[in-house]
């Protein structure tokens, strides 16, 4: 029998405010860079650029993030097998 996949990842999608400024790219990522440091301490793992072309034509670019938090990971490695210090 195999082993069940135990870890977790977390996502968000984000874009920008419909409207005028909605195709910017560079705005895109300054909100993105935002996200991800609200988040705290967080490991990324891939962005992925994603583009809407709305009903009048215009570009709608949108990026995924997936991450975990590292503070997560730091506990799981102290839970290991290694001998305590005394």
């Amino acid at each position: 029998m195999t082993k069940p996949i135990s870890s977790q990842m977390y996502h968000f999608t984000q874009n920008n405010p419909e409207g005028i400024g909605q195709d910017s790219v560079p705005a895109l990522l300054r909100r993105i860079a935002t996200t991800i440091e609200e988040l705290g301490q967080v490991e990324v793992y891939d962005l992925i650029m994603h583009n809407e072309v709305t009903d009048d034509g215009s570009d709608w670019p949108s990026i995924t993030v997936y991450f975990d938090y590292a503070q997560e990971a730091e506990q799981d490695e102290s839970e290991g097998d290694a001998p305590g210090i005394t």
